[in-house]
């Protein structure tokens, strides 16, 4: 099922939620509404689902509009934080209670209990109830209940927050498997960009109930529209440095309190220009900044702190007042004190604006 949000507004008194949302999700795709505590996902998810009415615009499942429309009605499987399954009844009887709602018959409703039990691997608490099991194990009963009426849309409202790490890695890719594998449209909330990144076939990013960009997590992360999109997505941050802005024909020349670097032309060629000695935004990632020897165009720092993060090692450097942020390996041997030069990844530099906080690339 394809769904439409046109210049859909949410409010809450004078508070706006969700501010002119306007978003097309494919049939059978996993979109993920990426945001902050507070952006407006949640509201989002539940007008997809009914629970909320929007104030203006239209919600569309394929070709119908549904503003109106119940959430019984609606075709929906949703799935809560807090798992919202009933304490009085065992596993089995909560897997089952969408399709006793449908008057199936017994024997169906068994048949199909057993096959969605099998696909979660929750067979043997199937008698117990929600009380007596885990938290991972309540969460894949909730997303068994939730599948197993065979919804045309799938709404997960941060669905792994209470897993604990490890569970939560393979629960990540349970989903996306059988997502795929059911061909369900599915609406992910999360406020963790690695559960999005790693999990959706396109990203919607929402900040302060306004829609900041929609699309892959390779487009949102090498490609960021803003500098919000570009602190937000992404582990450890973008590092970002205000910097003064000179050209000289077709090359760049960036310039910090404590440095200069001066961008390959075929580079600078990919920015849009601004006028000379206006005040910019730099940004790069800690993984495309490296530590080697002194060289031009290269930042010159001291060690403040040395984090290590079991395969790498995040070095956060001081240059000046600012301090930028460095993945590299455990071979790494830098200490605190230590006076080190920062190599750029000239390919993976950004340069937003100042005023507005867009990106400066040139769209092709």
């Amino acid at each position: 099922m394809e769904v439409t949000m046109m210049n859909v507004v949410k409010r809450f008194g004078n508070f706006k939620a969700v501010d002119n949302l306007s978003l097309t999700i494919k049939d059978g795709e996993f979109v993920a509404l990426l945001g902050p505590s507070g952006c407006g996902k949640t509201t989002t998810l539940l007008m997809l689902a009914g629970i909320y009415k929007p104030d203006a615009g239209e919600i569309i499942f394929d070709d119908k509009i549904v503003n109106d429309v119940l959430p019984k009605d609606r075709n929906i499987g949703m799935c809560f934080q807090s798992y919202a399954l009933y304490p009085h009844m065992t596993v089995e009887q909560n897997i089952a209670f969408p399709l006793k709602l449908k008057k199936l018959p017994k024997k169906v409703i068994d048949e199909k209990v057993r096959e969605i039990a099998a696909k979660f691997r929750i067979e043997h608490l199937l008698k117990r109830y929600p009380g007596q099991i885990s938290g991972g194990q309540q969460q894949r009963v909730a997303l068994a209940r939730a599948l197993i009426k065979e919804p045309n849309l799938l709404l997960l409202d941060e669905p792994l927050s209470n897993l604990d790490a490890g569970l939560r890695i393979s629960m990540r890719a349970e989903i996306k498997k059988l997502q795929k594998e059911l061909g369900i449209t599915t609406v992910f909330v999360t406020h963790d960009q690695t559960e999005a990144l790693s999990m959706s076939d396109r990203i919607a990013v929402m900040n302060k109930g306004k829609l900041q960009a929609i699309g892959t997590p390779e487009d949102l992360y090498m490609r960021p529209k803003n500098m919000f999109i570009a602190g937000f997505i992404g582990n450890p941050p973008m590092n970002f440095l205000e910097v003064g802005y000179i050209m000289d024909g077709d090359r760049v020349t960036l310039k910090g309190k404590n440095f200069e670097i001066s961008l390959p032309e075929e580079i600078s060629r990919t920015f849009i220009k601004k006028q000379n000695n206006e005040r910019i935004v730099m940004g790069i990632r800690p993984e495309h900044l490296s530590v080697g020897a002194e060289a031009p165009n290269t930042i010159k720092g001291e060690i403040y702190v040395v984090e290590h993060l079991g395969k790498d090692k995040l070095v956060d450097v001081k240059v000046g007042d600012d301090r930028i942020k460095v993945l590299t390996g455990q071979d790494f041997e830098g200490k605190m004190g230590d006076t080190v030069n920062l190599h750029l990844d000239f390919k993976n530099v950004h340069l937003f604006d100042a005023a507005d906080g867009n990106s400066m690339k040139r769209v092709a």
